[in-house]
């Protein structure tokens, strides 16, 4: 993917979960993979890397991570493992309780205008 294509689908990406968020809910990562337009093979994998470009984006930016409204059906709707590492790794998750960090990412987002 080149950097041209891979910040275009970050910017469908940021406007699906922006849409998603003003409507307060989360949306699956084939959703979110749908609303890019991910083509196959791997469009899970390539979802999940966009996902955690815009975490680390949002985070830089001291913004509510958008990332968050991004859930696995599979997993009790909360994000991918990776998700979660991306967020340790950024220095906002410590690690404890996947679940409950989750939860209150969604309050800020629900709550959060959106601005910084």
């Amino acid at each position: 993917m080149t950097d041209s294509a891979r910040d275009a689908d970050l910017v469908r990406l940021r406007a699906a979960l922006e849409q998603a968020r003003r409507e307060r809910r989360t949306i699956t990562y084939l959703q979110a993979a749908d609303a890019v337009g991910v083509e196959p093979p791997q469009r899970i994998h390539k979802l999940s890397r966009l996902v955690e470009i815009l975490l680390k984006q949002d985070v830089n930016a001291g913004k509510p991570p958008l990332a968050a409204l991004v859930v696995s059906r599979v997993r009790g709707g909360i994000p991918a493992p990776g998700f979660f590492d991306r967020a340790a790794r950024l220095g906002i998750f410590d690690g404890r309780d996947p679940a409950r960090f989750h939860s209150n990412l969604l309050a800020s987002l629900f709550d959060s205008t959106g601005n910084p």
